[in-house]
């Protein structure tokens, strides 16, 4: 199946959770991810905070106090960019209204610091951990400059199961390490 069409397909299964079915398999994934040995060594997570359709992941940064979060914002440059945010609720709204940090008050933190990349998609793939993202190749460009430093973070996909689907792959796409929906790792 094409990228495009694959997207309208894994959007209308998502559409098709519940809010008390995303509110519940969200939980079991944060549950998962606070026994998890590579979350618990990072000092440095670097993850983002839900639109609708993506598991919650926010009240691990309260949970959480003695990581340094960065979380992600998308830059006038259209570059995804993550910023280190000490509390929740000093995330504001910013383009298309989508809470995120505000460069002017939350410092820009170097990719290559990250010890914990978790990344959202639209689908993936099960067997090649190959991410589907929304198709302006944010991630994968982020990526890119993550994985360049000498300090290679854990990178995980954060899933609904029901995002699992074949996924093509082309040449810039940049697997994860490994995924975690509410159903376990992957």
């Amino acid at each position: 199946m094409e990228k495009p069409a694959l997207r309208r397909e894994l959007f209308s299964r998502l559409r098709a959770l519940s809010a008390e079915e995303r509110a519940k398999a969200s939980a079991a994934i944060r549950t998962r991810l606070e026994e998890d040995p590579a979350f618990i060594a990072a000092t440095t997570v670097f993850a983002y905070l839900a639109l609708p359709a993506e598991p919650d992941l926010g009240p691990l940064l309260t949970a959480q106090p003695g990581k340094r979060w960065c979380v992600s914002r998308v830059s006038e440059e259209d570059r995804l960019r993550f910023h280190h945010l000490p509390r929740l609720d000093e995330a504001s709204p910013g383009l298309l209204g989508i809470r995120q940090p505000d460069p002017s008050r939350h410092p820009e933190v170097e990719p290559t610091e990250a010890d914990l990349i978790l990344v959202p998609g639209v689908g993936f793939d099960p067997g090649t951990r190959a991410r589907l993202g929304r198709g302006r190749g944010h991630y994968d460009r982020f990526l890119e400059c993550a994985l360049s430093g000498l300090k290679r973070p854990v990178v995980t996909g954060v899933l609904f199961s029901v995002q699992y689907a074949e996924i093509p792959v082309a040449s810039h796409d940049i697997p994860m390490d490994r995924l975690l929906s509410e159903n376990g790792w992957t």
